[in-house]
């Protein structure tokens, strides 16, 4: 099966069944922008940072950060970066974006939209940084391509090595009775950018600090009733649980880069 299908069909089994949904208090899919921004937890020495400014411009480069949350992976190129772009589908988000930058001294721009369909709006930056972004993607192959278009060195796109959410299968076990996928998996987008010809170089790390406020136990439990569909009136149950369940994270993530093809 070709590895750009087998992608999307994996995703797809990420659906939550509709039973559960129609009795969601909030949607599952919104994210608080706290769980995203740039404060004293950001590592600016992880592997990913040091492969993106490894290209980078020593003075004045770029950086375009696509699903760009509060803008930890644009943040931590700054300095030598000088000038960030934040593109996600969240104003709130953006917000958080525009102030990270002003906060590091670095020029910004913000444009809200889902990727690829503002890439034609976007401009070039030397770099183009995604991180956590691409197990949302089931229709992979034009999401990539427009990362590649907008870079004039590099991409450098991270992703734990298997899908984030099923750190969290044994709570939807617990609470809902089913039982969630595992895949895709970083091997997996490996082969994808194989199948499209990307010569991608690859490397592992340890899983980057979070931002403080995921530490914050009332969030942490807000969330989880968000992302389970569950109302406050299980908070005691999943706070319980989570006192003895910590989510299985992935504790290694993969880091790709490959070059980009905008002119310089």
């Amino acid at each position: 099966m070709s590895a750009i299908v087998s992608w999307a069909e994996k995703l797809a089994d990420w659906t939550i069944p509709q039973h559960i949904l129609e009795r969601a208090p909030r949607s599952p899919y919104v994210h608080d922008p706290a769980t995203f921004a740039v404060d004293e937890t950001l590592d600016r020495s992880v592997l990913s940072a040091e492969v993106a400014r490894s290209v980078l411009p020593k003075s004045g480069g770029s950086v375009l950060d696509v699903g760009c949350g509060g803008g930890r992976a644009a943040m931590s190129l700054v300095p030598p970066a000088e000038r960030v772009v934040g593109v996600d589908q969240d104003p709130l988000m953006l917000e958080s974006f525009t102030q990270a930058a002003a906060a590091v001294g670095a020029l910004s721009k913000t444009i809200e939209g889902n990727w690829p369909d503002v890439a034609v709006d976007t401009p070039t930056a030397d770099v183009v940084a995604c991180h956590h972004v691409a197990y949302n993607v089931a229709d992979i192959e034009p999401f990539v391509a427009a990362l590649t278009g907008r870079a004039r060195l590099a991409v450098v796109l991270v992703v734990p090595i298997r899908h984030p959410m099923s750190a969290w299968n044994d709570v939807w076990r617990r609470f809902w009775n089913i039982e969630r996928p595992n895949g895709p998996t970083s091997d997996d987008f490996a082969a994808v950018l194989d199948e499209m010809g990307i010569a991608a170089e690859r490397w592992e790390m340890p899983r980057p600090p979070l931002a403080r406020h995921t530490s914050d136990e009332a969030s942490r439990v807000s969330g989880t009733l968000r992302r389970l569909c569950l109302g406050e009136d299980r908070t005691d149950e999943v706070a319980e649980f989570l006192a003895s369940h910590e989510p299985d994270w992935a504790t290694v993530h993969s880091v790709f880069r490959w070059p980009g093809d905008a002119q310089l």
